[in-house]
Formats: C-alpha cells, structure tokens, sequence
C-alpha cells in the first residue's frame, strides 16, 4: 500500500506500507507530477517503517516514472526517511556525496515530527553560477584537463565532449585528466540524456588512460571498482599530485 498526502506547501509524505505494487505507484505518480512540475523546491517525508516488499511490476513502473521525471528531480531539496532498517540508512550514506544537489536523513519512527520538521526547511535554490566544468589543457601531448568546479548540467557535458573529440581528431587517443576542485552534484536529466550517453560510449574507445586528481572518497571507491573492467588505465591522485599525475599519463 502506498499514500501520498501535502503536509504543507512543496512538503509532501509519502508512506509506504505492507506490500507495494503496480497501482500504488500509479497512485504517487498522480500525486507527485503537479508537484514537480510545480515551482518552487520540494521536500520529501518518507516513511518506511511498515514496508514488507514491493512487487517486481512496481519496481519497473516505479523507475519509469522516475526516469520520466528526471528533469524535475532536480527541485527535490531534501528527503527524510523514517525507518529503522539498517540497510536504507547504509543506501542513504551512498546516495549522500553522490548526489549533494539533494539533502537525505533518516530518522527513526518516534521522530516522526523531527523529521517533517527537517524537510520542511527547504534552502532557497542555490545562486546561479558560472560552469561547472572548464576545459584548462587543450590537448597538449594528447592531454586533456578538465577542472570540475561545481554543478554540472548539459552545457558542461557539451563542453567536455567537444574539447574531447578536439583531442581524440589530432592525437587518436585522449589522455585524460580531470581535476575536482568542488563537486556539487549534476542536473538529473544528464544521466539519461542520449546525445551525452551515446558520446560517453563513443569516448571509452578514444581514452587511453585517465586520472582524477583531488577526488572525493566515494569517488576513489568508484574508480577501484570500474578500473579492472574498463578498457584503458585508471589512476586517482590526490589534490596536491597533479604533476605526477601528469606523468603518469605520458607513460613516464
């Protein structure tokens, strides 16, 4: 069973409780739709304390919503979970750096209060900036520097596979160096925007080897995890080791 009910203005919780299927979620995807496309950011309460399963059938229409919505995600503030489940908190911890653009908590179910509390104080939408990404090495020895500095959206990705295929047209291959400076997360709808997915999958052959400087944790742990099934060599370097990163990509 799934409800869905306006705490108040941009605040909405959603209870999921029993055994969710196909038709809950058609339920919550008419509720959820005028909000998101609604202006204004969005808060979430989401209670999972009673939940037991949910069918094969919800998952699926469940992930075509939100692959539908993806463009409107982005409104999405921040999202309490009310449980008591280990493994919901262990996903938020992942999600959290992944996706920074939005706020997660959980708290447990005799916080009920605290936790509409806390997703009703919605953050004012953050103040435009410049680009997320920036383009600091042209291709030097077949060497391309990227500098993430901030949140990336789909000029970003034109830039970087532009500057790329510049590269990949004069040297082959692409030695690629991208420099995290400040990651601020991404516009949802670039994970299944098909003109970037189709570049990326065009990229990996062009790419004979890659160096993230200054990453994160969680991205370190991504990067171990990728290396050993991509095609080309994979190295993380911390912020201060830029120059030996730069050696190691000329095979130095």
């Amino acid at each position: 069973m799934l409800t869905v009910r306006e705490l108040k203005p941009r605040v909405v919780e959603i209870v999921l409780s029993g055994v969710v299927d196909a038709g809950d979620i058609e339920t919550m995807k008419r509720a959820l739709t005028p909000v998101l496309e609604g202006e204004g950011r969005i808060g979430l309460v989401v209670h999972l304390e009673d939940l037991e399963d949910i069918t094969r059938d919800a998952l699926i229409a469940d992930a075509r919503f939100e692959f539908s919505m993806l463009p409107k995600w982005g409104k999405v503030a921040r999202v309490a979970v009310i449980t008591d489940r280990q493994a919901f908190q262990a996903l938020l911890d992942w999600l959290d750096p992944v996706l920074p653009m939005i706020a997660f908590r959980s708290f447990p179910p005799d916080q009920v209060a605290a936790a509409e509390s806390w997703a009703a104080e919605l953050p004012p939408a953050p103040p435009a900036r410049g680009p997320g990404l920036r383009v600091v090495g042209d291709g030097d020895e077949g060497i391309l520097i990227l500098e993430i500095d901030g949140r990336l959206g789909e000029e970003d990705a034109d830039r970087a596979f532009a500057a790329f295929e510049q590269v990949a047209r004069r040297h082959g291959k692409v030695r690629l160096l991208v420099r995290v400076k400040d990651y601020e997360g991404f516009e949802p709808g670039l994970l299944f925007d098909r003109g970037v997915m189709r570049a990326k999958l065009d990229a990996v052959g062009k790419i004979d080897r890659y160096a993230i400087v200054g990453a994160p944790g969680w991205m370190r742990a991504m990067v171990g995890a990728l290396a050993p099934v991509m095609p080309f060599a994979m190295r993380v370097f911390d912020a201060g080791e830029e120059a030996a990163a730069q050696e190691w990509l000329r095979g130095r």
